[in-house]
């Protein structure tokens, strides 16, 4: 008899440390206002991020990215915004594919490292959230006046942006990678432009060391493309977020910003190029009849076999001999040239300008880009916000 009962105690061991195991894995870890977060969904987005080789701290990445989740949520529901489905299974698809799996497929794989399926989901839908509710938020405040204005002051401008930077790198060694992040976390936190520049001196392996870490004026179009969006809506002081590079972790400390002229600015040439066979009727007509470049439309049907083609390009694209040729030309004029026995051909300056010629696509195309910007720059605004009202507590 006492042998049945050793089974039935064993058995509700088990289940109660099993009981105790899940309510620590499911209780909550963070508040966020009255929304939970619990360790769970914790640890399945750190590991989520692990899988897929994200940078950082996994955790805290993890900790992060779900708080702010959380915010984007409710102000999703704020707004009415509720996920299309469709859209939901797009993003998804397009997920997979990069790996060349289908949705199933990249979910069995998941599952199969400890990942569920709804991690994945969650993870997806945020972003389709947020969209669609800044979007609704603040597309009213950006108008097509200033997008136009933006346009062609950008077209136009003839001076640009330069900063002036001071550079800390540090090197990452496997295994070691919390403690790297850590020591990036805090020199983010310095303000001083004098403490700064001597972490550099003290921390940096850059070549920029030797001088605190300290980069010459730049302009701000010249910067490596993934550095320019870090550096972009700094305030002096202001430091960036780590930028993953081979081996190590790199951060810029804005230290000063300015408006700079251009020492050189390439122009736009418009020609038209007009080939005919060699004929001293036609070359004479010509002479005689054209007045400005779209008078060569009308040879262009009159004359069998001719070629007309009309560019608007920088002239530092040209080639030497064009360039020299289209140098002697003003506006209106041209030369023809008869360099065979066949052939003739007729280069003619439409005009120039110190901006391109830009086509209702291209317009359009730009008027997207920059409301891209603005929006992006009003949803990160909007978000820090949301940050700094909630109230935070790590259980």
């Amino acid at each position: 008899m006492k042998f049945k009962t050793v089974i039935p105690i064993f058995v509700v061991i088990i289940v109660f440390a099993n009981f105790l195991n899940a309510k620590d894995t499911f209780a909550p870890a963070i508040q966020v206002d009255e929304m939970i977060i619990t360790q769970y969904e914790i640890d399945q987005r750190a590991l989520f991020f692990e899988l897929l080789k994200f940078p950082g701290n996994h955790k805290k990445e993890a900790e992060k990215s779900l708080i702010d989740d959380r915010l984007k949520f409710r102000a999703a529901q704020k707004s009415n915004v509720e996920v299309n489905p469709a859209a939901l299974i797009f993003e998804l698809e397009m997920f997979a594919k990069r790996a060349n799996l289908t949705i199933d497929q990249f979910s069995k794989r998941l599952k199969k490292e400890g990942v569920d399926r709804i991690t994945w989901e969650n993870y997806m839908q945020i972003p389709i959230l947020w969209f669609e509710t800044i979007n609704r938020k603040f597309s009213s405040k950006i108008s097509s006046s200033m997008l136009s204005s933006n346009i062609e002051n950008q077209s136009g401008s003839t001076s640009e942006i330069q900063v002036l930077l001071t550079e800390i790198i540090i090197p990452v060694q496997i295994g070691f990678e919390n403690e790297a992040n850590q020591k990036i976390e805090d020199l983010r936190k310095i303000r001083s432009l004098k403490k700064f520049s001597e972490a550099a001196f003290s921390n940096s392996v850059a070549p920029t060391r030797e001088v605190g870490g300290k980069i010459k004026w730049q302009n701000l179009s010249n910067l490596p493309s993934v550095v320019r969006p870090l550096i972009a809506g700094l305030s002096i002081g202001e430091v960036t977020e780590p930028l993953p590079i081979a081996g190590g972790l790199a951060i810029f400390q804005l230290r000063d910003l300015r408006e700079g002229n251009k020492k050189s600015r390439s122009k736009f040439v418009d020609y038209a190029e007009f080939t005919f066979k060699k004929n001293t009727k036609t070359k004479n007509l010509i002479i005689n009849n054209v007045m400005i470049c779209d008078d060569l439309y009308s040879f262009l049907n009159r004359i069998k076999k001719a070629d007309l083609k009309r560019n608007n390009v920088m002239e530092n694209s040209l080639s030497k001999e064009l360039s020299n040729v289209l140098s002697e030309l003003d506006k209106n004029e041209f030369i023809i040239q008869e360099n065979d026995s066949t052939a003739a051909k007729l280069f003619m300056v439409c005009g120039r300008s110190e901006k391109e010629k830009l086509s209702t696509g291209d317009i359009n195309k730009i008027s997207r880009t920059i409301a891209n910007k603005r929006l992006l720059s009003l949803a990160n605004s909007y978000l820090d916000n949301l940050r700094q009202e909630a109230r935070i507590v790590f259980k």
